[in-house]
């Protein structure tokens, strides 16, 4: 890496996250790409999460308030954050360790896009294998998704700008919020076909704990920006409908991703193994 190479913000939001917090920072400082720099938001944890991540030195930046949320929590984050271009990830999941290194190779070829995003893979815990196992013909659950998400997300800082900081006042839907506003904003994004990025099942996952409500906020959240986008009817009472995140030239469609396994020695948490397809 040239010694010019623009610093990337990694911003880590976390609450009672220390059973998994580690790996998720081993898969950040595993990078392949330099300059970093590492910032773990904190919504007022209890456990040892905040211990963990200073037990990194100044690897590691600390920033903090309370009970706010994960979307204010990542907004910390973004405050916090000194360099020209910003990522998130949730410390439960986790990153290939060329992730960042393919994402800004795609940014440098092409300078007028403003955001990348990665294929993501899911992997169950043991505590939550058989989930893994009925789910094992479902394409969403075993195969490469595109990551409309911010665990996948690589921004310049100054296209996050134009597009303003995730809602706070969203527990669940923030970043569906945001990519919609960044389409809104006309901001150029590229889906890259590799699958960087690797999402944690357990029996923890906030969208498990609270799905009813998870997935009440996401419907109110698409109906109020389809509302937004609605054109004017024709005097036929047709009238063309909005699509959320509508496919880039660039991208590139699920059967088409390319598959790495996990860095499965920082996926397991204790002797629990990964389930399900890592190929």
């Amino acid at each position: 890496m040239t010694r010019d190479a623009p610093l990337v913000s990694c911003i880590v939001p976390a609450f009672n996250a220390g059973r998994f917090l580690r790996h998720a920072l081993a898969s950040i400082l595993d990078q392949s790409y330099a300059p970093i720099e590492i910032v773990v938001a904190d919504d007022g944890s209890d456990d040892d999460s905040v211990d963990i991540a200073r037990s990194h030195g100044e690897g590691v930046r600390v920033v903090a308030h309370r009970g706010l949320g994960p979307a204010a929590t990542r907004n910390l984050g973004v405050r916090a954050a000194r360099g020209a271009l910003l990522a998130f990830l949730d410390p439960d999941d986790l990153w290939h360790r060329d992730k960042l290194e393919l994402q800004m190779r795609c940014l440098r070829d092409d300078p007028g896009l403003d955001l990348c995003v990665t294929h993501v893979q899911m992997f169950w815990e043991a505590a939550v294998a058989d989930e893994g196992k009925r789910l094992k013909g479902h394409a969403r659950a075993t195969r490469p998704v595109p990551g409309f998400s911010t665990t996948t997300l690589l921004v310049r800082r100054t296209a996050f700008d134009r597009v303003g900081p995730f809602d706070p006042g969203l527990w669940f839907a923030d970043a569906v919020d945001w990519f919609m506003r960044a389409e809104t904003a006309g901001l150029r994004r590229r889906l890259l076909p590799d699958v960087l990025t690797y999402h944690r099942m357990h029996e923890t996952n906030l969208t498990r704990r609270r799905a009813r409500d998870s997935r009440d906020e996401f419907l109110r959240v698409v109906k109020a920006w389809a509302d937004r986008r609605r054109p004017a009817q024709t005097p036929s009472g047709r009238g063309d409908q909005p699509r959320a995140l509508e496919e880039s030239p660039g991208d590139v469609r699920p059967e088409g991703a390319r598959s790495y396994p996990p860095p499965a020695r920082r996926a397991e948490t204790g002797t629990q193994a990964l389930v399900g397809d890592q190929t």
